[in-house]
């Protein structure tokens, strides 16, 4: 697996796979518990929106998890300031882009 993983992100040089697994898994379970939420305020059956709650609920916790390890290994400082962050960005993808 790790073979597969490390082909696919070998041009890559300052941004590892790791993170930019990261970066996609946030997004996803975001992007879920977004979609669950809207069904939830949608569903009319009790049971149905009970069950669509508890599934937003677990998209929450796995996009905390996510987020929680961006913030730990240092890629992301949910501190700065909104134009930092999108500076930091930039210039990742400016190096990535310099090496390949």
């Amino acid at each position: 697996m790790s073979s597969i993983i490390n082909s696919m992100f070998s041009g890559a040089a300052d941004i590892t796979a790791d993170q930019t697994l990261a970066y996609a898994s946030a997004s996803g379970a975001a992007a879920a518990a977004q979609a669950y939420l809207s069904a939830t305020l949608t569903a009319t059956t009790p049971e149905v929106r009970r069950l669509f709650a508890e599934y937003s609920s677990q998209a929450v916790m796995g996009h905390e998890a996510v987020l929680g390890l961006m913030i730990q290994k240092g890629w992301v400082n949910p501190y700065d300031a909104p134009s930092q962050q999108l500076q930091s960005i930039v210039n990742q993808v400016q190096q990535s882009s310099a090496t390949q």
